[in-house]
């Protein structure tokens, strides 16, 4: 494995930037579709994987040999007549999870190469169920992103059209020392908005903004676990507590490992902000706690406070947590998903909230000044 990477038996150098470019080209839109139609195309009795990546290598190099998919597919044919095993061909496209999972596939006991065959299929199958939720989890938070920034800037574009624009061609009309009420305030904020500080302000949260999925698997500590309880930032949690909930039964699901071991591997191949939430895990069961209970005793409320309830519930009744964790993965792929929704949806109408206040505010602004500024150049006028 270690050549694998390296580039060295059956391996591609690694600084084969077309190819890491095709590669995440496909799996961000064919990689499901791949595992899907393996699990179907191994049902049948007899059947060589190798036989099927040849055939649809074969199909894909029809449409061109630039087409990424024969790219992705050509270099997991090369390993394989080179010898690898079928988790080492996947590698490059797989994470270590399903890596896990292929190799636990290939070791099925019974039968030889239709034990294999056999071992196999189920984990695509295992694989195509995790990566369905993980995909429709992944929309549901990006349209949730995607709407809530889209009102931010709807708001922050309101703001400074009406300061930079509106306000300073009322004030060349009507001086500012007169204006009052809901008026004073449309020119407070005036000022506020066409500030340095301000503007720094919002470049520095859209450097945040840019920056954050690429923090967030990493940030740690007590302001993390804080802000991790609310939406938005919560959304990674859910998302990350269900495709971690799914990968536990996953690997359990072969008998070659319990709850706890599945626990030490994804712990061991996570990120930092992984990492701390499943190590406080661990820490409560290696003291003799239950899974559920270690959960609850952590304080991360990780993956979701009532997945962390309904296990613990279960294994206090003598269930065991390999079944108990199989459902509560079933279920979340369906409840995370409706979870983030009605969260998106709360923060949604927060944001319309203060869209229309925001409108309101600067048209009774406006409709005062235009009540006020007759009478001031009328006033002008009888002075004159």
């Amino acid at each position: 494995m270690a050549a694998l990477n390296a580039g060295g038996f059956g391996g591609r150098p690694k600084r084969d930037f077309g190819y890491r470019f095709a590669l995440w080209v496909w799996k961000c839109s064919s990689k499901e579709k791949l595992y899907r139609r393996l699990e179907r195309v191994l049902r049948r009795p007899s059947i060589n994987i190798v036989s099927v990546v040849d055939e649809m290598v074969r199909r894909a190099q029809q449409r061109g040999r630039s087409d990424v998919e024969a790219i992705a597919l050509g270099e997991v044919q090369r390993r394989m007549h080179a010898g690898c095993s079928v988790s080492e061909s996947f590698a490059d496209m797989a994470d270590s999870v399903e890596r896990m999972l292929l190799q636990g596939g290939e070791c099925a006991v019974g039968g030889g190469e239709e034990g294999r065959r056999t071992g196999l299929q189920r984990v695509f199958a295992l694989l195509v169920r995790r990566l369905d939720a993980g995909r429709r989890m992944r929309q549901a938070v990006f349209r949730a992103w995607a709407n809530l920034i889209t009102y931010c800037a709807m708001i922050l574009a309101s703001l400074v059209v009406f300061s930079d624009y509106v306000i300073p061609r009322i004030a060349a009309l009507y001086p500012t020392s007169h204006w009052n009420g809901v008026a004073a305030s449309m020119l407070v904020v005036s000022q506020i908005v066409q500030s340095d500080g301000f503007i720094i302000g919002m470049w520095a949260l859209v450097v945040l903004a840019l920056m954050l999925p690429f923090v967030q698997p990493y940030w740690t500590g007590r302001l993390r676990r804080f802000l991790d309880r609310f939406p938005p930032l919560g959304f990674y949690r859910l998302q990350q507590g269900g495709a971690w909930l799914a990968s536990i039964p996953a690997l359990t699901a072969s008998g070659r490992l319990k709850a706890y071991d599945a626990l030490v591997e994804t712990e061991r191949l996570s990120k930092p902000w992984m990492r701390e939430r499943l190590r406080a895990i661990q820490k409560g069961m290696t003291a003799g706690l239950g899974m559920g209970r270690a959960m609850q005793q952590s304080g991360f409320q990780f993956p979701d406070r009532e997945i962390v309830d309904d296990i613990s519930l279960y294994e206090s009744q003598g269930l065991d947590i390999e079944s108990v964790l199989d459902d509560m993965a079933d279920a979340w792929a369906e409840t995370g998903y409706e979870r983030v929704v009605k969260q998106a949806d709360a923060i949604l109408s927060g944001a319309r909230i203060i869209f229309a206040f925001v409108v309101l505010w600067y048209t009774l602004g406006t409709v005062v000044l235009q009540i006020q500024i007759p009478n001031y150049f009328m006033s002008v006028v009888h002075m004159g």
